[in-house]
Formats: C-alpha cells, structure tokens, sequence
C-alpha cells in the first residue's frame, strides 16, 4: 500500500516526531510511504519526502505582502501544488497530520479537500486546532462549540490568530467538515476524541489509535548506569521535567515553581531537558539542567537517571514524554487534564494530583516522594503498561485496519 503522510514539519516537536514513528512502523510492516512537508530535515529516511512549500520566497513574501492577500494567494498556490503532487503520488489512502504550524505561510485546513478528491483521508488530530477558529488548546474556553470569535481569550498565544479573523477561520472549518463527511479522525486520546465531537467533527467518524514508541529504544536501563553517564550524583529523589520551552505556560512551569518550595521531603535534584529555565530557588533543592536534548539516547538515560517524571502541564493531549517515561520504566506525576489520565494510572503509572492548582500538584508530589520512600516500586508495572498499549507495530496495525475499512 502506497500512505502519503502530510504534516507541517517532518521530524520537529511532538506532533511531527509522532508522525515519524508511525511512518517508520509502517515502512517496517512492508509499506511504502510518502511524506509531504512544508519543512523537511534533509536527512535520509525510511520513507519518501516531497516538500510543499516555495522557500525561500515564502517568508519573503509574508513580510513584504500584506496578510490577507498573501494568505489568499499562497492558499491557492498550495492547492494547485498538493492535487499535482498527489497526481503524480497517485496514493491509496492520505493521512494528514499537524499543519498549522505552515497556517502562517498559507496551509489552511481546506488542504484536506485537496486530499480527499485523490484517495481516503484521514486527519490525525494531535490539539484541538481542526475544530477551534485558532487555539490548539482552548483550555477552560467553550466557544469552539458554537463558533469562536473575536472575544477568544488566548489570540496572541501559540498558534497566533488575529480576533478579527477568529471567526473566518473557524466558519472555514465549519464549512470544511460540514461538506466532507468521508473525513475521518483519528485522536491519540479518547478525551480528544470527546472534545472533536463535541464540536465541528460531530458528523464524522473519530476513532482513537493511541501514538506508538519504538520500545526497543524507549526502555529501562540500570538507574545507576543512567545517572553514572550522565554524572548526576544526587541524594535524595531524582525529579525530571522535559519541554521544548520550559516556561511556556502551557506546559505548566509556573505551577511547578510555586509547588516545588512546598514540597516537604527534602533533598531534591530537577533534572530540565528543554530550553530555557526553572527559576527554583528553594532550600534542598538542586537544579540540573541538561539544556534541550533531541537525540534520543540522551533522553533514555534521563528518563532511567529520574525517580519520577514530573509533568505540570495543565492541559495536553497525550503526550509524547510522557509515554516515554513509563516505557522506560519511570512513573509519572501530573494533572488530570486531556488524555494524560489514560496514561498515569494511580498505583500502576503514577500519581495524579486531585485538580490543576499548585497546592493540589505539590501534594501529589508529596504523596508519590513518599510512596517512593517506602519502596512502592512501579518500574515494572509502567513498563508492561507501554509494551501492551503503546507498540509502534500495534499502532500500525490498527491504522491500517482503519485504513481497509474505510476503503470499502
């Protein structure tokens, strides 16, 4: 079978690196596979790239054109080149990934049009974008419901969107899945699957694939060994906290640093992968940061080298660190928000504080330090968690079982 997958970025942040996995899975079970990008790595992979972009004059051309009409004509521009790359693909079945991240540079969600004239489609739903007018995350905000507007309370954060064009873009996507019920979705998490079709994807088929990891790289390794290569020597609990951004908010930062000083077993050492900084300035309390790590065998290590993944975020999908976590056999602290509840299961893969405040995070913090204390060990239990939910091949496989059905 011939899959195109179209996303944004090839292999960069969490959706693409999802992506990645799943094409390797697939490439792996004897597929061939095509990736269209705005932006590829230029490395050698498994499968195909084809990039849909016209750099460099892109990002030229935004700053020298005004918005609207910049966006109108690259809109049409990418249409014409996707139908002649699928033309020439000649593909059985597409899979559209993350793309708003290209929104700037004039992807639009009306590509999964373009998609579905050529062969199947199905969109993987990494946030909440396809069916918001802007938002990946609408946090405590319900509009999308009804119809997101100009009163949306978070325009200016990632991914920006102008009020005033809140409203187009989301009677866009209205309209898009409105006249395109052969769409179907497909959520990582069972809660995203809820938020879709509590919105624009009512209509449409949502089916619930969680996102695979290479086990074979994802795995434990002695603590001794982790720490040893990583010459951390630490007494106490070892902590370790992983963003791209550490202080985005929404991954959750600033309700680390005010519960950490209130957490009462003492010494602790934060390990941090990701840019930026914790500012932790609290007795008994080392930070460690290793800076922003994206090669994977540094990360497995620090996975191994930590007591507990610590995991603020106050609200995410399913996350991508935190899968890779418990596969390395290290149990997770975190909030009850998105999917991350199908992930940390209390007395198997973690602990869950009760709601996202920072007292309610510092003492699940608490609860799972002492637990540690007395040798409640879960190394086991998360591992055998990931080897029966989270298998690269397994994701695969149920893919492509969607992937048959739909082609009926």
């Amino acid at each position: 079978m011939h899959i195109v997958m179209v996303s944004d970025l090839e292999t960069q942040g969490g959706a693409a690196i999802a992506a990645s996995r799943l094409a390797q899975a697939l490439c792996h079970l004897g597929h061939k596979v095509t990736r269209i990008v705005n932006i590829g790595d230029g490395v050698e992979h498994n499968w195909r790239t084809a990039q849909l972009s016209f750099a460099p004059y892109d990002r030229v051309a935004k700053r020298v054109v005004p918005s609207p009409i910049f966006k109108t004509v690259a809109g049409r521009f990418y249409k014409i080149k996707l139908a002649n790359i699928l033309k020439t693909l000649k593909p059985d079945v597409i899979n559209v990934h993350n793309i708003h991240c290209a929104a700037p540079l004039g992807w639009s969600p009306v590509l999964t049009e373009t998609c579905l004239s050529w062969a199947p489609t199905v969109w993987t739903l990494h946030d909440m974008w396809s069916f918001t007018g802007r938002c990946a995350y609408s946090y405590d905000c319900r509009k999308f419901i009804e119809g997101c507007d100009a009163r949306c309370p978070t325009p200016y954060e990632y991914p920006v969107l102008a009020p005033r064009l809140i409203k187009r873009a989301w009677r866009t996507r209205q309209s898009l899945l409105a006249s395109n019920f052969r769409l179907t979705a497909i959520t990582p998490s069972r809660w995203l699957a809820r938020e879709a079709q509590a919105g624009l994807w009512v209509e449409h088929r949502v089916e619930t694939i969680p996102n695979g990891l290479p086990l074979k790289i994802f795995r434990p390794v002695k603590r001794a060994f982790a720490r040893e290569a990583l010459g951390i020597c630490a007494q106490g609990a070892v902590l370790l906290v992983v963003a791209v951004h550490l202080a985005e908010r929404r991954k959750g930062g600033d309700l680390l640093v005010s519960a950490l000083p209130r957490v009462a077993p003492r010494p602790l050492t934060i390990i941090t992968l990701g840019t930026g900084r914790l500012a932790i300035e609290s007795e008994g309390v080392h930070v460690r940061s290793l800076g922003y790590v994206d090669h994977e065998r540094t990360r497995v290590l620090a996975y191994n080298a930590a007591d507990l993944l610590v995991h603020p975020a106050p609200v995410d999908n399913l996350p991508n660190v935190v899968m890779e976590s418990i596969a390395c056999g290290t149990p997770v602290v975190a909030f009850p928000a998105g999917g991350i509840p199908e992930m940390v299961r209390p007395g198997k893969t973690g602990w869950l504080a009760d709601e996202v405040s920072f007292e309610s995070f510092r003492e699940a913090l608490d609860r799972a330090l002492i637990d540690l204390k007395q040798s409640s060990d879960l190394r086991q239990a998360c591992r055998s968690f990931a080897e029966d939910e989270w298998s690269d091949e397994i994701q695969a496989k149920r893919y492509l079982a969607l992937i048959n059905d739909i082609q009926r």
